[in-house]
């Protein structure tokens, strides 16, 4: 899972003279209903407090690498990927191993 996936599904052509994009690169977000109450992810509601609904966004992962600086979550409250995918495997029981842990953060890092 370490392989980068930054050129995956990049827009194509038909070939028809039409250069309509063919595939689109995917969003990496969730589908549907994206907000969430606090204790459904483990976290206090602070922030969620300030929005109108109370909850929390789900951000999209792509460009995740933009939070490298300043931290992650709405508040910056976990520092690196290792620490909100320990938080997650924690808080939802993932029971992740080392390497799956790793695995993950490198996937995460090349979307």
């Amino acid at each position: 899972m370490t392989k980068s996936h930054s050129n995956a599904a990049a827009p194509s052509s038909t070939g028809r003279g039409n250069a309509r994009p063919v595939t689109l690169p995917p969003l990496f977000t969730e589908p549907g209903q994206n907000l969430h109450a606090p204790g459904e992810i483990g976290i206090d509601s602070f922030q969620a407090d300030r929005s109108p609904t109370h909850m929390y966004r789900t951000a999209p992962l792509a460009g995740l690498w933009t939070h490298q600086k300043g931290g992650f979550f709405h508040d910056g409250r976990f520092a690196t990927l290792t620490d909100v995918v320990d938080h997650y495997n924690t808080q939802f029981k993932l029971n992740l191993d080392d390497a799956q842990r790793k695995d993950l953060i490198e996937y995460l890092k090349g979307i």
